[in-house]
């Protein structure tokens, strides 16, 4: 072999490349969410009633364009009832999962120094020893380690040092109130009761300031979070005084000395500094950091919820210009009151701007500019702006004729790209479609000399003076990040989402990984047993080679792991079916070469020549089986959904590892042991066993059989399409079907001992006994239908709660003998929890409510009917409690039975509504009060409550038991003080029924979910094109390199043979499983087209092709020059590749078996449905694809060229 220093070099230095982006494993590895588990965010979607029946799945595939545009991050997104949605990621690697705990515990030890603050207000409005032992018990509540379960003093002191202050001041205050009111009733002189009248209220003055002190300094989670998602990329301007560019602290390190002012306090006050705090604050911005430098790509739900947030809607609009506008005043008075939705306008709008830094150059600049906002933006831009809270905001016409939005018509971003501005800094550049330039072309030329604003997403990034027209294409201008380019290029390029989606997920669940832990062990284990066994065979038929084959599969394994990991892809099922045809393709190319040694060693060639001959003619074989993998790969990459790219792209890095790996690694093995340690022989079983070789070159005459393999091969697939057409759609999963999602979530154990299906109850159950259950309710309604079903399958079940059931709807619980569980939450064995999903393909949502509660009726966490004051009262009668909020303190608003003594601040429900719950019987727990109001809002039928903000507050009693409470509830678009009657018939109104309607009844804490198909709507039409595309491509290509039209037929007819035949056998495991008790003995189940065996399918159409090109390229061979493959060519090609396809479909099928028998139901459908598909395509590259390419008589060769040489090359001389 020449140059081979040169190639080992370079083998050596991709495998270190390889090993180095592996390493350490469980860092740079991702599971996909099928084996490792996810997180499940669902997203509530604001439609308005005229928006088309299509919107929210035009929204799922904008989102996974953006999210996920090549497939390898194995995302899914479903839609969920009318206007949800649920998007499923795979959980991060286990060191950044550990990371994430350390920085939440971090938190936890640092949220720790508040209080509640309704807590306080509750024990405020107590008196004397009962008020003390109220405020005590807030610095002492929780302040044990949960580790050692000691006090930590540290903690009490801080808490102390905030409340104490406060417990005095209500002290003197109430000891001030007492002198003034026994003043008054001892009738002292008039001058001595004002002096204890001002004392008292110098008291309560006192007492409020001590109050607002304590709340002011209390850090809530919200505050610290937001701080930390700000951007941390500091700010730079030009220092005035010194002409010198400065750096300014960044927009989290501002945000975070905020945070710092507050825990430390006064500075010139030692005792008013909080350093434990402090110190607590350091180990969480010390734990925060640590963790964002371990997240790479979309490494946590952070990623996720920051890429969602934008909706990708770019907008131009002119701006409006100071003194422009007779309303100006008024519009800013408003603002500054009650800030950008709190005006009332018509055809302007207030609009935030991204970033204040990009509006300023120098110190003075900035210091103008958050001095006196409106006076800066007017001289230096010739905008309206104002300052609300933390945000800069400019005001901007609103109108046709003065915007570009998607309410003028149908135009969007033809493309976004990274460029540069005139001063060299990064800027997104953008061009429009015919539409969109026409339309900006007409805006910029009516607006010429004014200010326009470049909105993306609802935020200013610029408002630069239109000199002149603009139409098709144009720059964002900002000081970006890489990373934040990336992010608007790529949300840009996606799309722009056609209704806005809640920045905040209702929900946010830790899934446990969807093949169910118990299932990925067993499937692992199996796969290992497998592997096992294959490099076994390998060495024990082929010896020295083997090892050789089994060395090469080894690299590329590392080749294929490198390559993933380099692009942060998760590894998930369907994308491991890739790596399996990846490793069968490996060692097949092994056997291929192995076998040809073998072949010029019987030829009589030294070993040197038998391996250079070896692979010399295996390359053409092992390359167009490879290439025609690699045109199905590039397809699919380029047409199919992102569901299939994940395989495309996994499947294509192995067809490119294995020709590498076989064709350089094994080969430059083999020079060293040849050439270097001058091995002179290389021995296998057949070469040590003659008989071996001799039954594996069989002399069968496999035409003589084509018409019984044409009438067995149509009967086959004949009866498949009947049992696939009996089936129909129940073949199919949920995952393109849709369904009902029901949550189970269980009770908490009490004192009194609880059992479920006679078993010890604690609180928590594992998967296969949920999953027992619920097929137990099938298993009872086949009973009720006359089939046959053993007890054991009934086990634990009251088969009479079906007795009122109607014969359909037994039917239709039959289906949850496939019904998935999914664990929730859950403990570290991924198995056990007291939360699990049910997801089903039955649509009736009630009838499964109805029977899964029924079913878990002795675990599931209920609740019984709440009684209060107004319960029973229509919204309209006047009487029901729901009262407007139009002052910032709880007490100081109209409410009765709510004095001014309650203190609470609802500044942000102004406009918004109150509805009190008084004498609440029994009793509930402040969590489980809060969690029926979640549960309701979730649920509501309009879709509404979700986009409102609301708030719980307990007026009496405490955690354990709440007897009066108060509910706060604000919509943003509706104000009780600009239009009181929308207020009435479209916020309080419903709110009130929605309220009293579930807490008036009975309830469990579950909730059930119409979910869309998890396959977008477009798989099946990009499905065709993409194999419509790449049979066409390789029908081309085998025409090409075989030179006949014949064999790409007999490529593609083998193809379609097999996946038809694989389906018909799906559809028949379904029909036996019914009808056939005994097939589920032997593994036969009811196998679902899921996405997994999608890729099983696209792994056997990989497979058969690269079985049929082998046989036909050894016949293309055998052929020569003659003009066409005779009966002869075309048997003595089969019969020469047997011992390949024998030993090739022998080792995978062995794989296959032992991965099927004791893999686990996780990988049965999968792991049948390729047994399948070997089977299957091992007769057809023998009984279908070879016999069309035969041409000529029984006994005929053709035509034979006149070249008697040319006959010898052949191996094959003429018969007439």
């Amino acid at each position: 072999m020449r140059h081979l220093i040169r190639n080992i070099v370079l083998v050596v230095a991709v495998l270190l490349i390889a090993l180095a982006s592996i390493y350490p494993p469980e860092r740079n590895l991702r599971l996909g969410k099928d084996l490792a588990g996810g997180v499940s965010l669902v997203y509530a979607v604001e439609l308005q009633p005229d928006d088309p029946p299509q919107t929210v799945e035009n929204i799922i595939d904008v989102l996974a364009r953006r999210l996920d545009p090549q497939g390898q991050f194995d995302i899914s997104i479903v839609r969920q009832g009318r206007d949800r949605i649920e998007i499923t990621m795979p959980l991060p690697t286990a060191r950044v999962q550990a990371l994430r705990v350390a920085y939440e515990t971090a938190l936890n030890r640092f949220y720790a120094y508040s209080f509640d603050v309704d807590a306080l207000e509750r024990a405020l409005r107590l008196s004397g020893d009962e008020r003390r032992e109220a405020i005590e018990r807030l610095w002492m509540d929780q302040t044990r380690d949960p580790e050692t379960g000691e006090r930590r003093s540290a903690l009490v002191e801080a808490r102390k040092a905030l409340l104490e202050p406060v417990l005095a001041a209500a002290e003197r205050a109430e000891r001030a109130q007492g002198r003034y009111r026994e003043a008054l009733v001892l009738n002292l002189d008039e001058e001595e009761v004002t002096d204890l009248l001002v004392e008292a209220a110098d008291a309560e003055v006192e007492l409020e300031e001590a109050r607002l002190r304590a709340i002011q300094r209390r850090v809530t989670p919200t505050e610290l979070d937001l701080a930390l998602q700000r951007e941390d990329t500091p700010a730079f301007v030009r220092d005035d005084a010194t002409g010198r560019q400065v750096t300014l602290p960044s927009r989290r390190e501002e945000a975070l000395e905020v945070i710092r002012g507050k825990i430390t306090g006064d500075p010139d006050d030692p005792a008013d500094k909080l350093l434990n705090a402090s110190e607590a604050l350091d180990e969480v911005l010390e734990a925060f950091a640590a963790y964002v430098a371990e997240r790479r790509g979309l490494d946590s739900p952070e990623d996720l919820q920051r890429m969602i947030r934008g909706s990708g809607v770019l907008q131009f609009r002119i701006a409006v210009q100071p003194d422009q506008l007779p309303t100006e005043g008024r519009i800013r008075d408003q603002m500054r009151e009650s800030g950008p939705s709190g005006f009332e306008a018509d055809q302007v709008i207030w609009m935030p701007i991204n970033k204040p830094e990009d509006w300023f150059e120098s110190l003075s600049g900035r210091d103008s500019m958050y001095a006196n906002p409106a006076s800066y933006f007017s001289s230096r831009y010739r905008l309206v702006a104002e300052r609300f809270e933390d945000e800069f905001y400019v005001l901007l016409h609103d109108r046709a004729g003065k915007r570009l939005t998607g309410a003028e018509g149908d135009w969007s971003l033809s493309s976004a790209f990274a460029t540069t501005d005139q001063l060299g800094k990064p800027a997104v550049g953008f061009r429009m479609n015919t539409r969109g330039a026409q339309l900006l072309g007409e805006l910029t030329g009516n607006h010429r000399n004014e200010p326009m604003a470049i909105l993306l997403d609802g935020r200013v990034y610029s408002a630069p003076n239109i000199l002149s027209r603009i139409s098709s294409s144009g720059i964002i201008q900002g000081s970006y990040t890489p990373r934040e380019l990336q992010y608007l290029i790529q949300t840009m390029n996606a799309g722009a989402l056609q209704a806005r989606i809640m920045p905040t997920p209702l929900s946010v669940n830790t899934l446990a990984p969807t093949l169910g832990q118990d299932n990925l062990r067993q499937g692992m284990r199996a796969g290992w047993i497998a592997l096992v066994l294959v490099c076994s065979f390998m060495v024990f038929y082929y010896f020295t080679a083997g090892f050789v084959a089994t060395f090469a599969l080894l690299c590329n394994a590392i080749l294929i792991l490198g390559v993933m990991s380099l692009a942060r892809a998760s590894f998930t099922l369907p994308g491991i079916a890739g790596i399996i045809l990846t490793f069968g393709m490996a060692v097949d190319a092994n056997v291929l070469i192995y076998e040809r040694l073998r072949e010029e060693i019987l030829a009589g060639n030294d070993l040197r020549t038998s391996v250079r001959l070896a692979f010399q003619k295996a390359l053409s074989t092992i390359v167009d089986a490879n290439v025609t993998n690699l045109i199905i790969c590039v397809v699919l990459g380029y047409t199919a959904t992102q569901e299939i790219k994940g395989f495309a792209i996994t499947l294509g890095v192995g067809v490119v590892t294995t020709m590498f790996s076989a064709l350089v690694i094994t080969r430059i093995v083999f020079a060293l042991l040849v050439d270097k340690v001058k091995i002179r022989k290389m021995r296998q079983l057949p070469l040590v066993i003659p008989a071996i070789d001799r039954i594996l070159t069989p002399k069968i005459d496999w035409m003589r059989f084509r018409p019984a393999f044409v009438i067995f091969a149509v009967a086959f697939l004949t009866a498949g399409i009947a049992a696939v057409m009996i089936q129909g759609e129940e073949m199919l999963d949920t995952e393109f079907r849709g369904g009902t999602a029901f949550d189970l979530r269980l009770q908490e154990v009490g004192d009194d001992p609880m059992t479920f299906d006679g078993e010890p109850f604690t609180g928590t159950l594992v998967r296969p006994q949920v999953e027992r259950a619920v097929r137990g309710i099938a298993f009872a309604a086949d009973r009720r239908l006359g089939q046959t079903v053993g007890d054991d399958a009934l086990a634990g079940f009251d088969a009479d709660v079906l007795a009122r059931l109607t014969e359909e709807q037994l039917r239709t619980l039959s289906e949850l003998k496939n019904a998935s569980v999914l664990v929730i939450g859950g403990e570290a064995d991924n198995i056990t929890s007291n939360h699990f999903r049910v997801k089903t393909t039955i649509t009736d949502q009630q009838l499964i409510l109805d029977v899964i509660v029924n079913r878990f009726r002795e675990v599931v966490d209920s609740q019984p009917p709440l009684e209060f004051a107004g319960v029973g009262e229509e919204f309209g009668s006047g009487t029901a409690p729901v009262y407007p909020i139009d002052s910032a303190v709880l007490g100081e608003n109209e409410i009765p039975g709510i004095g001014e003594q309650y203190r609470n601040n609802v500044a942000q429900f102004v406009g918004g509504l109150a509805i009190v719950l008084d004498d609440l019987r029994p009793a509930p727990t402040e969590r489980d009060l809060r969690r029926r109001i979640e549960l309701a809002r979730e649920q509501d039928p309009s879709s509404l409550a979700v986009r409102r903000d609301w708030q719980l507050i307990i007026l009496d009693g405490d955690e354990e038991a709440v007897s009066r409470a108060v509910v706060v509830i604000r919509d943003r678009g509706i104000n009780f003080i600009f239009d009181e009657q929308r207020w009435r018939a479209e916020l309080a109104g419903p709110e009130w029924d929605l309220l009293r309607e579930e807490l008036g009844t009975a309830t469990t804490l579950a909730s059930v979910q119409s979910f869309s198909a998890e396959i977008a709507r477009t798989f099946r039409a990009q499905a065709i094109t993409a194999i419509i595309l790449s049979m066409i491509l390789i029908l081309i290509y085998i025409w090409v390199r075989f030179g006949s039209p014949r064999y790409a037929l007999a490529a593609i007819v083998g193809v379609f043979h097999d996946v038809i035949a694989v389906i018909g056998l799906i559809a028949f495991a379904e029909i036996l499983y019914e009808y056939v008790p005994a097939a589920a003995s032997i593994g036969i189940q009811p196998f679902r087209i899921d996405l997994g065996l999608v890729a099983a399918l696209l792994t056997i159409i990989g497979y058969s092709l690269n079985d049929t090109i082998i046989v036909l390229d050894r016949v293309r061979e055998n052929r020569g020059k003659l003009p066409y493959a005779s009966r002869e060519v075309v048997n003595l090609s089969i019969n020469q590749t047997i011992s390949r396809t024998v030993i090739t479909s022998g080792t995978t099928l062995l794989a296959l078996i032992v991965m099927f028998v004791i893999g686990g139901d996780g990988l049965a459908s999968f792991t049948y449905a390729l047994i399948c598909g070997v089977l299957v395509g091992t007769f057809s590259s023998i009984a279908i694809a070879a016999p069309i390419v035969c041409s000529g008589g029984p006994t005929s060769l053709g035509r034979p060229l006149a070249d008697e040489d040319d006959e010898l090359a052949t191996g094959l001389a003429p018969t007439a």
